[in-house]
C-alpha cells in the first residue's frame, strides 16, 4: 500500500510539472485503455483427472498514459506510464506501475533525424524483420480482438518492425541528376546487459543504404550484427553474428499494368571468438521475385525462387515471435499427474507471456505443428524452392479470393542424403454481402481460409521416411444487427498427423542428434459474440468460445475449455 501511494504521488507530481511546462510549450496526452475479463470452464472425458480446477476467472484493467512534449518544431519527447490492476487484488494490492515507453526524437539542421530510447526498426526479411508466425498469419473476426492487444503490448506492428532500446539516425541526400536520393539508416541497441562476470553487454547494430535512381530502379544494402562488447565482463568468449545483403528492385508501368522485379542476396557469419571448440558457420542466400498487377482486371500475381543455405544465421530475421519453450498461464498444469499443458491456438491468441521481445542468437526451438516448413519465415535455413501467389478482387469489391503456394525442399540432407520436401498451400475467400445486396450502412461479410502443409521424405532405410501433414481451416461471419452493433462468429480448426525427425541442436546451433516426432491431434475454436463500436477508437466486445483438444495418440489428456470474454478497448 505504501508503494502504491508513493507511485501515485510521483505520477501526480509529474502531471503537475507537465501542466506547468505546457503553459509555454506544446504538450498533449495520448495513450490507450483496456479492460478484459476471462471466464474459463474446464471439462475432460479422461477418468484420471480429479484435481484440475473446473473454473477460473482472470482479467485486468489498464491505462497507458503518454505525455508528449514538443518544446519546438525540432524535438519531440514522449514518456508513457502503464497503470494496471489485475482482478483479485485487494485495496490496490494488485496495481502495478511501469514505464511502458520513453524516447526522444528530433531533427538536426533539417536533414538528420535521430531517436534515442525506444525505437521500432526493420531492414529486410533476411537481416532484420519481425515475421508473423503461420498460426497467426490468417486473422479472424474473433481471434483478432485479443491478438491485436497482444501485438500492442509487445509493440508488434503491421510493418514487421522489432521494438528495441537504443539509438537511430536517419538522413538522406538529394541529387539533381542521375540519382534522385540516397537514404541512410543507422541504429544500435542493447539486447542484453552485462552481469559483470560471464556475460558481456550484447548489442545489435546495423543499418541500410537505399539508392533511388528513379521511380523505375532502387538499389540497397543492408547490414545487421548481433555481437558481444568485449571488456564489459570477465568473459573471454565473444559472440559475432553479422549478416549483410544487397538488393535491387525495378518497376515498370504500362497503362493499367504494373510490373516489379526484386532481388536480394547476401551472406552471414556466426562465430564465438575466444572459444577454440566453437565452429564458424558461414553461408549465403538469394531471393528473386517477379510481380504483376492488372488494375482493370483486379488481378495480382507473384512468382519467386529462393535458396537459403543450411548455415545461414541472421538473428534479427530468424528470431521467432513465439517462444515455444514457455508454458501458458491459464491451466498451466492439468490432470492428476499435473502434466504441463501444451501451447494451443487459444493461448497464442490471448497470452502475451508466450511471446519473444528480444533478438536471439542461433535458432530457437519451434513446434512442428504450427509450421514445419518455414518456422523462421523466409529466412529459414536449408530451404530452396518456389513461391507462387495469385489474388483476384472484384472491381466493385464484392468478393476477394487469393491463393499462396510454396514448394520447397532441403538443400542438404539432415542425417541422411535424402532430402525432405515441404509443400504449403493456402486459399482465402471473402464475400462482402453488404455490397452485393447494396446494404451501404451495414456490415455483412463471410470469409473462409484453408491451409495444407506437408513434409515428406523417402529413403532406403525406414528411419529416413518422413510424412507429416497439417491442415487448417477457418470460417468467419460479421453481420450488423442494428446501428453500430455487430454479430461476430468464427470456427477455427488446426490439426496435424504423421511423423518426422526433429533436429536437436547444441549451444552452437549445430545439429547433434534427431528425436522422433509423432503426432495425431486436433484442436478447434468455435465462438460467437457481439461487438459494439462506440467510435473508430472505442469498442466493446462480448464473446463466447469453446475450445477442444483431442489427442488421438492418447499421449496427452483430451479436454475442453468454455470461455466467455468481455473486452473493452479505447485509444486516445
Amino acid at each position: 500500500m505504501k508503494n502504491i501511494i508513493q507511485n501515485s504521488l510521483i505520477i501526480l507530481a509529474f502531471i503537475s510539472a507537465v501542466h506547468t511546462f505546457g503553459q509555454d510549450k506544446k504538450v498533449w496526452v495520448s495513450g490507450a485503455a483496456r479492460g478484459v475479463l476471462y471466464g474459463d470452464e474446464y471439462a475432460t472425458s479422461a477418468e484420471d483427472d480429479t484435481t484440475t480446477a473446473r473454473k477460473l476467472q482472470s482479467g485486468s484493467t489498464l491505462v497507458d498514459l503518454g505525455v508528449n512534449i514538443q518544446p519546438n518544431d525540432k524535438i519531440l519527447i514522449q514518456g508513457m506510464v502503464r497503470i494496471r490492476n489485475d482482478y483479485g487484488g485487494f485495496w490496490g494490492s494488485g496495481v502495478t506501475f511501469d514505464v511502458r515507453q520513453l524516447y526522444i526524437k528530433g531533427i538536426i539542421g533539417g536533414i538528420v533525424k535521430y531517436q534515442l530510447g525506444d525505437i521500432n526498426y526493420k531492414l529486410s526479411p533476411y537481416t532484420l524483420n519481425n515475421q508473423v508466425g503461420l498460426v497467426s498469419k490468417f486473422g479472424g473476426v474473433m481471434i483478432d480482438i485479443p491478438l491485436n492487444q497482444v501485438d500492442y503490448d509487445l509493440f508488434y506492428t503491421k510493418d514487421d518492425t522489432w521494438r528495441q532500446q537504443g539509438a537511430a539516425v536517419d538522413f538522406g541526400l538529394e541529387f539533381s541528376k542521375a540519382i534522385e536520393v540516397i537514404d541512410f539508416n543507422l541504429f544500435t541497441t542493447r539486447v542484453q546487459a552485462t552481469n559483470f562476470d560471464t556475460q558481456d553487454d550484447r548489442l545489435y547494430s546495423g543499418g541500410s543504404v537505399v539508392l533511388t535512381q528513379s521511380k523505375y530502379l532502387k538499389l540497397g544494402g543492408q547490414y545487421a550484427n548481433l555481437y558481444d562488447l568485449k571488456g564489459t565482463s570477465n568473459s573471454t568468449v565473444a559472440l559475432r553474428n553479422p549478416s549483410y545483403s544487397g538488393s535491387a528492385e525495378a518497376n515498370y508501368q504500362l497503362e493499367s499494368t504494373k510490373l516489379n522485379a526484386a532481388l536480394e542476396t547476401g551472406r552471414s557469419t556466426l562465430e564465438w571468438q575466444g572459444d577454440e571448440e566453437a565452429p564458424i558457420l558461414e553461408d549465403y542466400f538469394y531471393d528473386v521475385k517477379l510481380k504483376a498487377a492488372w488494375s482493370k482486371l483486379g488481378l495480382k500475381a507473384q512468382v519467386g525462387y529462393r535458396n537459403v543455405g543450411p548455415d545461414y544465421r541472421s538473428a534479427g530475421a530468424q528470431t521467432m515471435q513465439i517462444n515455444y519453450t514457455r508454458a501458458p498461464r491459464a491451466y498451466q498444469r492439468y490432470g492428476n499427474d499435473q502434466t504441463l499443458r501444451h501451447i494451443t491456438m487459444l493461448d497464442i491468441y490471448r497470452d502475451a507471456s508466450l511471446y519473444q521481445t528480444q533478438i536471439q542468437a542461433g535458432l530457437m526451438e519451434y513446434d512442428p505443428r504450427y509450421n514445419n516448413a518455414t518456422p523462421y519465415g523466409v529466412a529459414t535455413p536449408n530451404r530452396k524452392g518456389f513461391l507462387i501467389e495469385l489474388e483476384y478482387e472484384d472491381l466493385k469489391e464484392r468478393w476477394l479470393i487469393k491463393g499462396n503456394s510454396e514448394l520447397l525442399s532441403d538443400i542438404l540432407g539432415q542425417g541422411t542424403s535424402a532430402l525432405k520436401k515441404y509443400n504449403t498451400n493456402s486459399i482465402t475467400a471473402e464475400l462482402r454481402l453488404n455490397k452485393i445486396l447494396d446494404l451501404q450502412k451495414r456490415r455483412l461479410w463471410l470469409s473462409a481460409t484453408y491451409l495444407m502443409q506437408n513434409t515428406n521424405r523417402n529413403g532406403e532405410q525406414s528411419y529416413e521416411d518422413v510424412d507429416l501433414s497439417t491442415q487448417f481451416y477457418d470460417l468467419n461471419l460479421t453481420a450488423t444487427l442494428f446501428s453500430e452493433l455487430d454479430l461476430i462468429a468464427e470456427y477455427r480448426v488446426w490439426k496435424s498427423n504423421g511423423n518426422d525427425l526433429y533436429a536437436e541442436r547444441n549451444e552452437y546451433s549445430e545439429i547433434v542428434d534427431f528425436n522422433e516426432y509423432s503426432i495425431n491431434y486436433e484442436e478447434s475454436i468455435l465462438g460467437a459474440g457481439l461487438q459494439y463500436r462506440f467510435s473508430e477508437k472505442i469498442n466493446l466486445s462480448f464473446m463466447w468460445q469453446t475450445f477442444n483438444w483431442k489427442d488421438y495418440n492418447d499421449i496427452t489428456l483430451p479436454y475442453k475449455l468454455d470461455t466467455w470474454t468481455v473486452f473493452f478497448t479505447m485509444n486516445f
